[in-house]
């Protein structure tokens, strides 16, 4: 096996690790993009050894537990409705599936590169989304959460720019002069200032002891924007109540639950992101503007079944780099419709267009 080759023999089961040295390097890596991102993958790969990503997600992932901690009174302070919940804290906004709210996930968004995305107010005002400013506790309430999220947010992006640049390469090969440099996921990236990023908490489930599915925790879906990328999930151990957890980045108590990829096929299957590890996935803007050759994969998250739940809380953080809003989607000339029949887009929508209305299927606007 090669350092910047897949994690086992069996393609069909591995998923796909690339080597941060050969990505820095330069290294032509479009054979394993191909088989992360092609018809047959499963839309995900990981990445190896980047420099001081294990002290950046320990520095982060915790503050989750703790602001998820705090006083409802302290955190509804953060809670910004005007960018359907975009911005800052939110819990239980989050459509899980038609008709049932998610209870069990608390998240803070922000931009992990620009504190004020935009000085434009008309840009604002149409596309609050993804240009309001960024919205971060007060110094008294919660001062450590900004610098944390802000450093480690950008380290993913900047891995994410060498994922892009080695998607555009594996592309361009095969469509040639159908790739325009406007179609380009590293310049779609770069150029755009309106990356967003998201501290994601599942609440411990003490009580409900019915069956998990696999969208107990996170209901099924396709990013919408162009790459993500994940860092790999913690787990706390903590009494009712506490403002610290008892154990931090303890193994997971119940093999079945966790992130979960649905294939090509159909089939359902388990996705185990090492710790020192960074996933990237695939977005169906990414489908759009490469004419399906990068596919964009549904995924969810299993919660822990009961009693292994008890006590036992999860985080995680989320990067999603996409284009800005005023970049209008379309797929390279001669692309059959079918391949860019994805989420919510329809022909001759603007990047802007497409998370509005994202956004309105996923969130309850009179919650």
């Amino acid at each position: 096996m090669s350092r910047a080759g897949t994690q086992s023999a069996g393609a069909q089961d591995a998923v796909v690790t690339l080597d941060y040295a050969a990505l820095a390097g330069g290294a032509d890596l479009s054979e394993q993009i191909a088989q992360a991102y092609g018809a047959e993958g499963i839309g995900l790969l990981v990445v190896r050894g980047v420099p001081g990503f294990a002290e950046l997600r320990q520095g982060l992932l915790p503050l989750g537990f703790e602001f998820a901690a705090l006083p409802t009174a302290v955190k509804d302070r953060y809670v910004h409705p005007q960018s359907s919940y975009s911005f800052g804290w939110s819990h239980g906004k989050e459509l899980l599936k038609p008709g049932q709210f998610d209870e069990f996930k608390g998240s803070y968004y922000n931009n992990p590169q620009y504190d004020v995305p935009s000085q434009d107010a008309e840009l604002v005002r149409k596309y609050p989304e993804n240009y309001h400013p960024n919205v971060w506790p007060s110094g008294e309430d919660f001062p450590r959460l900004r610098p944390a999220f802000m450093a480690l947010g950008q380290r993913m992006v900047d891995v994410g720019m060498l994922v892009a640049e080695q998607c555009d390469r594996y592309v361009a090969a095969r469509l040639g002069e159908r790739f325009p440099d406007d179609l380009r996921l590293a310049r779609l990236v770069r150029e755009s200032r309106a990356c967003k990023a998201r501290l994601l908490y599942y609440f411990a489930i003490n009580e409900d002891a019915t069956p998990r599915t696999r969208d107990s925790w996170c209901g099924w879906h396709s990013d919408h924007g162009s790459l993500t990328a994940l860092c790999p999930a913690m787990y706390f151990e903590a009494e009712p109540g506490a403002l610290q957890p008892s154990r931090s980045d303890i193994a997971l108590p119940d093999p079945e639950a966790g992130l979960y990829v649905r294939t090509r096929g159909g089939q359902e299957r388990k996705v185990i992101i090492p710790r020192d590890c960074i996933a990237f996935q695939i977005g169906e803007s990414s489908q759009i503007t490469t004419g399906g050759l990068l596919r964009a994969t549904p995924h969810a998250v299993q919660a822990l079944a009961y009693p292994a739940s008890r006590n036992i809380s999860r985080a995680t953080f989320a990067v999603f780099m996409q284009p800005d809003n005023d970049v209008r989607m379309r797929a390279p000339e001669g692309t059959p419709e079918r391949e860019v029949r994805v989420g919510a887009f329809e022909p001759g929508m603007t990047f802007g267009d497409f998370a509005k209305a994202t956004f309105a299927r996923t969130y309850n606007p009179y919650a």
